[in-house]
């Protein structure tokens, strides 16, 4: 550790005795004071200040600080900017939703985080963030779900975790005692045979075929829009027709195999002519397909249907349910729901179907 002086039109740095810096600066009216600490993990850390006085403050800091860290064990929290910084970087490597993280944390928290300490973010701070998106418009003037609200607390969360297991964050997380927004997420807006008739017949007609592939694959398996694009010819068994999706790309984060029918081999074996990558749903450059979802906008736009993609996961199940060939029991396993309470939702769809079929006695008998 050590205080020299810095001449601050060159900034080179010489000892405090020095009157004059090579540049021909005269440093006994014109100087600045740099005070530097070799850290434990061999990095320098420095600071300029204007006055010798000031700079032996902040020499005593510095050695309080390092005493606490190499003898207590004691670190200073990060600038929770910083930490965004690199956990972006990390998912991006890693999370194939990374520009959601960022588009969530730019609209809905920076705003309200940035420049504080991770130690004095407190769980009010995570609340008013909520609140105030519970309050605040959309861009399109309409209110954010409290699906949505909920996925910002996790991310919130996330990032709070990540840095404690990068070692980077020792303290707590404040999300921790922050209760998520309720929300019933067992909305069905399925595709009645009007709107399936419309989403076909532009399917028939659109010039992007990889689009049309992942959507009728979508519609004829039942699968989620991330378990279709993260689809790899690894995967595929045509020999068998079967479709095995690893633990890491299914919501439940289990490996589920499953059987396939003869519309989606047909897919399959249309793909497989496509072939560019390891993936089966690829982009034109062989890539995870991240610009679908503007295609998918489009789309729809043009079937004048007012669905989301998971939609189509719905129509696939209800339609299953409704044929009165289908049991609970066996839907639960064709749409990989890890409890029978999340098929349930389609239940008064088959028992729809014991209904009509009780009735029939009463022409029998």
């Amino acid at each position: 550790m050590a205080i020299n002086l810095c001449c601050p039109v060159c900034y080179k740095t010489y000892k405090l005795q020095t009157l004059r810096c090579k540049c021909g600066n005269n440093l006994r009216t014109n100087k600045l004071f740099k005070v530097r600490i070799k850290l434990s993990n061999g990095k320098w850390k420095s600071k300029q200040v204007n006055t010798l006085e000031l700079a032996k403050k902040v020499e005593a800091k510095f050695k309080t600080q390092s005493i606490e860290e190499d003898v207590f064990n004691i670190h200073r929290a990060p600038v929770i900017d910083g930490v965004w910084s690199k956990y972006l970087t990390w998912a991006s490597l890693n999370k194939r939703s990374w520009i959601d993280d960022r588009i969530r944390w730019e609209l809905h928290i920076s705003a309200h985080l940035k420049g504080m300490k991770m130690d004095k973010i407190t769980p009010s701070h995570v609340q008013d963030i909520l609140n105030h998106m519970a309050t605040k418009d959309t861009p399109k003037g309409g209110h954010y779900a409290p699906a949505t609200i909920k996925q910002v607390l996790v991310l919130i969360k996330r990032v709070f975790n990540w840095s404690m297991q990068q070692g980077l964050y020792q303290g707590g997380n404040p999300c921790k005692s922050v209760e998520a927004p309720m929300f019933d997420n067992r909305i069905n807006n399925p595709l009645d045979k009007s709107g399936l008739r419309s989403l076909m017949s532009v399917l028939d007609t659109w010039n992007n075929e990889r689009a049309i592939l992942v959507i009728k694959f979508a519609l004829y398996s039942g699968k989620r829009k991330g378990e279709v694009l993260s689809l790899t010819w690894d995967s595929v068994d045509f020999e068998n027709h079967l479709l095995t999706l690893q633990a890491m790309n299914t919501k439940s984060k289990k490996a589920q195999s499953l059987p396939l029918n003869n519309h989606c081999m047909t897919i399959l074996e249309r793909c497989r002519k496509l072939k560019v990558s390891d993936y089966v749903f690829p982009s034109t450059l062989g890539n995870y397909y991240n610009t679908f979802d503007e295609t998918w906008k489009r789309i729809r736009k043009r079937a004048g249907i007012s669905i989301r993609f998971h939609d189509l996961r719905h129509t696939y199940a209800s339609y299953l349910a409704s044929s009165g060939k289908v049991d609970i029991y066996t839907l639960k396993e064709l749409l990989g729901h890890s409890t029978i309470e999340m098929t349930q939702r389609y239940a008064h769809l088959v028992n729809g179907v014991l209904k009509r079929a009780v009735c029939v006695a009463d022409e029998v008998f």
